[in-house]
C-alpha cells in the first residue's frame, strides 16, 4: 500500500466513523448500501461494501460500541455523552445569561452534534429557551480562558471594568480605571459568572462579573499568595468560598444563629449547606447555626424570609435587618421623594 492510499483509508475509516455517528442510534440502524451512499455524496468517497464491513470492524477493534441490529444494518451504541447529559448541558448554556446570544448559538451547535441527527432532533423539539436577558460581551470566552490561563501560571492580570449608566434615556457602559487583580478561582454563582482574586490596594478578597470585564491582559507579575489574604491554605477552597460568601458581596466573617419556621428548611440548607449545625425546635422551628459573612447580600437574603425567620445572633445582623425594614416602609409610605420628573431631552 502507498502512503497516499493508507491517507485514503484512513480518511475513508474516519469518514465511516462520522456517519455512524450522524445517522445512527439505538432507534436508527445503517446498512452499507446507506454507508457506502453517504460517503459518496457527503465526501466524494467511493467504496465497496467488503470495505465497509472491514472498517466497521476496525472501529470495533479500537473500542467504538458498534452493534448489528439484524437485517437493519448497524448502530453507534455508546457515546461520549448520552442524550439526557446533552439536553442538561445544553439547558445549561441556553439558561446562563453570561453567554451571549451568537455563543449560546454555538456552543449549542456543538452540543447538538455529539449526538445522531435523530436524538438532536428530539433536543431541539423540547428545547426550553429561557428568556432572560444574555449579556453582549462577546469577549466573554476569550476572558474565561485568559483568566484560567493566569490562575495555572500565578500571573496577576489587567483589566477594565464596567458599570451601566443611563446617558440620553438610553443604558450605556461605563469602563472604570484598570484593576490588576491576583486571580484564584472562577466561581458561577447565582447566574453570574466571578473572579475571584486580590486587588492590590487590599488585603482581602474580592470578586468581579467576567460579563463586565474588558481589555484583559496576563501581566508577567506574579500573582500574591491567597494564603496572605485569606484563610485558606494549601489550596483556595472555592465551595467553600461560595457557601460563605451570600450575594457575591464580602464582608467580616461571624457566627450566625436563626431559628426558622419548619416551612424555609429548604431554603436554610440550599444556601448553608448540609454541613451546618441544625437542632429541632418546638412550633414547627428549627434553629441553625453557621457562619457566614456580615454583607448587604445577607442582609438581602434575610430579608426574603425575615417573616419566618428570627435572627438570634449576631445582633448587629438582626438589627441591620430592621433598618432596612424601616427603610423599606419609609420609602414605600412616602414615595414622592423618589418621584422621577422626566427629562424632556
Amino acid at each position: 500500500m502507498t502512503q497516499k492510499d493508507g491517507q485514503s483509508s484512513k480518511r475513508k475509516l474516519f469518514a465511516v466513523l462520522e456517519i455512524l455517528k450522524k445517522y445512527s442510534d439505538e432507534d436508527h440502524a445503517v446498512t452499507s448500501f446507506d454507508i457506502i451512499e453517504k460517503l459518496a455524496a457527503e465526501y466524494d468517497i467511493a467504496a465497496e461494501r467488503k470495505s465497509i464491513y472491514r472498517d466497521v470492524d476496525v472501529l470495533r477493534e479500537i473500542g467504538f460500541d458498534i452493534i448489528k441490529k439484524g437485517r437493519e444494518g448497524v448502530f453507534l451504541a455508546s457515546r461520549r455523552f448520552e442524550v439526557a447529559e446533552i439536553r442538561m448541558l445544553n439547558d445549561a448554556v441556553l439558561g446562563a445569561s453570561f453567554i451571549t446570544p451568537s455563543k449560546t448559538k454555538v456552543l449549542s451547535n456543538k452540543l447538538v452534534q455529539e449526538l445522531s441527527i435523530y436524538q438532536a432532533k428530539q433536543i431541539e423539539t423540547q428545547m426550553y429557551f429561557d428568556k432572560r436577558i444574555k449579556f453582549d460581551n462577546e469577549q466573554i470566552l476569550y476572558i474565561v480562558d485568559q483568566l484560567h490561563t493566569a490562575i495555572a501560571a500565578g500571573k496577576k492580570v489587567k483589566f477594565k471594568y464596567h458599570r451601566k449608566k443611563i446617558v440620553n434615556n438610553r443604558v450605556k457602559r461605563k469602563y472604570t480605571r484598570d484593576h490588576c487583580i491576583s486571580p484564584y478561582a472562577l466561581i458561577w454563582s447565582d447566574d453570574y459568572y466571578y473572579l475571584v482574586g486580590n486587588y492590590d490596594k487590599y488585603d482581602n478578597l474580592s470578586h468581579y462579573r467576567i460579563d463586565r470585564m474588558g481589555n484583559l491582559e496576563i501581566t508577567d507579575e506574579p500573582s500574591r499568595s491567597f494564603e496572605e489574604v485569606s484563610k485558606y491554605r494549601g489550596s483556595f477552597d472555592a465551595g467553600d468560598y461560595v457557601t460563605r460568601t451570600f450575594k457575591m458581596y464580602s464582608g467580616e466573617e461571624t457566627e450566625i444563629d436563626l431559628i426558622c419556621s419548619n416551612d424555609i428548611l429548604e431554603k436554610i440548607i440550599d444556601k448553608f449547606g448540609d454541613g451546618a449545625h441544625y437542632m429541632n425546635c418546638e412550633n414547627d422551628t428549627f434553629r441553625v447555626r453557621t457562619t457566614g459573612y456580615m454583607s448587604e447580600g445577607l442582609v438581602d437574603w434575610l430579608m426574603m424570609y425575615s417573616s419566618q425567620c428570627y435572627i438570634k445572633a449576631p445582633e448587629e445582623l438582626r438589627e441591620r435587618v430592621i433598618r432596612r425594614a424601616a427603610e423599606i416602609v419609609e420609602k414605600q409610605s412616602y414615595p414622592g421623594a423618589l418621584d422621577c420628573a422626566q427629562n424632556k431631552n
